[in-house]
């Protein structure tokens, strides 16, 4: 099982929060439109779906390579 250390992570949980899901041709994916706007104070790189792929990758290692 994968843990993280929720105090040192807030800006991966909120990105995680804040990860819209879109339906595609394949069926529900991961929203990505916000990464090709430009960065303000509402939109933060760091609370972009960037962030999850990274994790999403490394859970996903876990699970298949134990």
């Amino acid at each position: 099982m994968l843990f993280f250390n929720r105090q040192n992570n807030d800006d991966l949980i909120l990105a995680i929060q804040a990860a819209g899901v879109s339906r595609g041709r394949l069926g529900f994916r991961k929203d990505k439109a916000r990464e090709k706007l430009a960065e303000s104070e509402e939109s933060l790189l760091e609370h972009r779906t960037d962030g999850t792929d990274a994790f999403d990758t490394l859970y996903i290692g876990c699970e298949k390579f134990p």
